[in-house]
């Protein structure tokens, strides 16, 4: 009989656990009479001591809030932070959803400083209102990932971005309500979120589409970079994928025999599906797998055999490759779902009805949110459409 391993090790720092399988460590308190375990994400001892200690600032906060609650004296920012420990403690949730309720609370602490001092009872539906129009015009401030200097301002947050930060603070006023700090939400009202209006860009015509793609490949600062990055956005746009769909698909999602591409979506229900390969699309990833068996490590009898579990893409981005492209070609700036966007409106103006391109995108509906938002056509196609119409 094998002696049972130990699987928790503690160690001379109150709350520090590591993990004796994996070496990771992990931050153990008790809240509100639960115990909370909070992974470090780290095996090296001084970067864990330093981690434990942001958490046990984080917990104490928490705790505090509690008690200020409880005795109905907690202002906005101890109520935001109950709220952020419910996130965080949901388990009906995905990551990403985790992460964009927590960046909406962000986004309310860095436009409206000032809430986190109030009283629940001080947050009313008209200064909602001003700060909503307030950043309407000027917008939150966020500067995307790798974006160097400032740019004149000339549109200020979507609506969607506020109506999630709105969202943000209704919860939060709902955490005074069931602690008995305030006796109604102010936010229940109807008429505080902003009407949401879908962005629908000025597509190219197919021609300049092909061109963005060439420029992008011609413009490869080192050798394959440029040809990647174009193959990539071409395989947005003749297969509609998602970004982070077309990140996850793997050779053994392409059949060339039944000519289709199995997409892993996550998004809805309706999103884990088979997108048949348009001619576009079959040139291409025939093309790129080509390209991937010269460059194959495995062979048998001297031929090479590509992994069935190996990405498509060596990358999973093209975002400044596309931007300079328009750039380049003077063509409205374009990004990773306007490549998804093309290839629902090519869809649609060569014929293909509805709810088949709608089942293609991974929709649920059948085509309503197609025919809301994807199916704009190009001033060309219009125009031909036109001339058919006779009086």
């Amino acid at each position: 009989m094998s002696e049972n391993k130990k699987t928790w090790e503690t160690t001379n720092i109150p709350n520090l656990i590591k993990n004796a399988a994996s070496g990771r460590y992990y931050g153990r308190f008790t809240v509100s009479g639960k115990q909370k375990w909070v992974n470090l994400r780290t095996d090296v001892w001084s970067i864990a001591k330093i981690r434990l200690a942001d958490e046990r600032s984080r917990v104490e906060r928490s705790r505090q809030a509690i008690a200020n609650v409880t005795a109905g004296q907690a202002v906005m920012g101890e109520l935001f932070a109950i709220y952020r420990r419910q996130i965080n403690d949901r388990t009906n949730i995905k990551p990403c959803t985790k992460e964009h309720l927590l960046y909406a609370v962000d986004n309310v602490l860095k436009t409206w400083p000032e809430i986190a001092d109030l009283a629940p009872g001080k947050v009313t539906c008209d200064a909602v209102m001003e700060w909503r129009n307030r950043i309407s015009r000027e917008g939150t401030g966020n500067k995307p990932p790798g974006v160097t200097g400032s740019a004149e301002r000339v549109w200020g947050a979507s609506s969607a971005t506020i109506n999630d930060c709105v969202d943000a603070i209704r919860h939060t006023l709902e955490v005074a309500v069931d602690k008995g700090q305030i006796a109604v939400n102010p936010l229940q009202r109807r008429g505080i979120k902003l009407k949401r209006k879908p962005r629908k860009p000025n597509l190219p015509e197919p021609a300049k589409l092909t061109a963005i793609f060439d420029e992008i490949e011609r413009a490869g600062k080192q050798p394959g970079t440029g040809y990647e990055s174009a193959d990539f956005c071409r395989f947005l746009a003749y297969t509609g994928c998602r970004l982070s769909e077309a990140r996850g698909v793997i050779w053994r999602d392409v059949d060339f025999g039944r000519g289709i591409v199995h997409v892993r979506g996550t998004k809805t229900a309706a999103a884990n599906r088979e997108v048949p390969m348009v001619p576009a699309a079959r040139a291409l990833l025939e093309r790129i797998f080509e390209r991937r068996k010269k460059a194959a490590p495995k062979a048998v009898d001297g031929d090479p055999v590509i992994d069935p579990s190996t990405p498509l893409f060596a990358f999973g981005s093209a975002r400044k490759a596309l931007g300079m492209a328009c750039r380049k070609l003077g063509v409205e700036a374009l990004n990773h779902h306007d490549l998804r966007d093309a290839f629902a409106t090519a869809a649609i103006e060569a014929g293909v009805d509805i709810p088949t391109v709608a089942a293609w995108l991974g929709h649920a509906d059948g085509g309503a949110l197609l025919m809301r938002v994807y199916a704009h056509h190009r001033r060309p196609h219009s125009l031909a459409q036109a001339a058919k119409v006779q009086f």
